[in-house]
């Protein structure tokens, strides 16, 4: 447990057993394989359970809290690809074993995954609280974190299965996918600026929604992936306000932008010269520099 200076009593070290956490895709259990979760993919929810046990006699008297006093588990998620924070309702704290579950959405997931179980004080007590104590609804006493790698070291790819009907594409069951740029702003994080919607309308598609493991869902997401490089290299090209010479914060639009011209390019003068004079051999080589480095 990392310990939180809070101005009130937490929970010390061996008070609560060391949490188990449980980790099902699609309904279906996973298992950490070197802090990775290789079985999950894009287009998958994330169901986290954590277990715990206490004796919630001996929790009271080390916070010098009342028997009225109620304290609850919550669950976190957050995801470096999305700035959606999926929680559990409240749970009331009880002695022996409990179980705190939540199913993360597959829209919010990619990246690195951070689960945050945390105990707080859900409804203070009637009676004077004891020096130090937790006494107010919110105090938090205790606080352990787990983090997975969903999507290792490679580029991340955010992508999110939509229907191209609602939204009014024409012939939509023959239209792949889509680049959302949802933020110019080029300090902005690159995973809360972009999307790569895929066409759930598109027969041809269903291998990679339903089966990306599969030979065919795994060509079509070398295909996707490509695609996915060589439109940000034509947004990188014609977003006026991009500027190499600014230091732009890692894991943002601009740092996201300024590599891809790197892949072809010294400078961003170079490539957008080249790209006027001939974009086809731009992105030629950009091809060759993507799938070169993944043989």
């Amino acid at each position: 447990m990392r310990k939180i200076s809070l101005g009130h009593l937490v929970v010390e070290d061996g008070i609560i057993g060391p949490p188990e956490w449980e980790y099902a895709v699609n309904g279906q259990a996973a298992n950490l394989t070197g802090g990775m979760l290789p079985d999950w993919n894009y287009f998958s929810d994330l169901d986290v359970s954590c277990n715990m046990t206490l004796n919630l006699p001996n929790l009271r008297r080390e916070l010098h809290v009342a028997d009225d006093l109620v304290l609850a588990w919550v669950l976190i998620a957050r995801s470096t690809s999305s700035p959606v924070i999926t929680a559990s309702a409240p749970l009331p704290v009880t002695s022996g074993a409990q179980e705190v579950a939540i199913t993360v959405p597959a829209s919010t997931l990619g990246g690195v995954l951070t689960l945050e179980l945390e105990m707080g004080v859900l409804s203070s007590s009637k009676e004077e609280p004891g020096d130090f104590a937790p006494s107010q609804v919110g105090h938090t006493v205790y606080r352990t974190v787990s983090k997975i790698v969903l999507e290792g070291d490679g580029g991340q790819l955010p992508i999110l299965p939509v229907s191209f009907k609602d939204h009014g594409i024409t012939n939509p069951s023959s239209s792949l996918w889509w680049l959302r740029v949802l933020s110019q702003d080029l300090h902005d994080p690159a995973a809360a600026s972009l999307w790569m919607w895929i066409n759930t309308d598109n027969p041809q598609l269903q291998p990679l929604i339903d089966h990306v493991d599969s030979d065919a869902g795994d060509l079509w997401m070398q295909i996707l992936k490509m695609d996915f490089i060589r439109q940000l290299l034509r947004e990188a090209l014609s977003h006026a306000e991009l500027d190499e010479s600014r230091d732009y914060p890692e894991g943002s639009l601009g740092a996201l932008l300024l590599g891809v011209v790197k892949l072809v390019g010294s400078s961003l003068k170079e490539v957008r010269s080249k790209y006027g004079d001939d974009p086809g051999r731009v992105e030629a080589d950009l091809q060759g520099v993507v799938n070169g480095s993944g043989s």
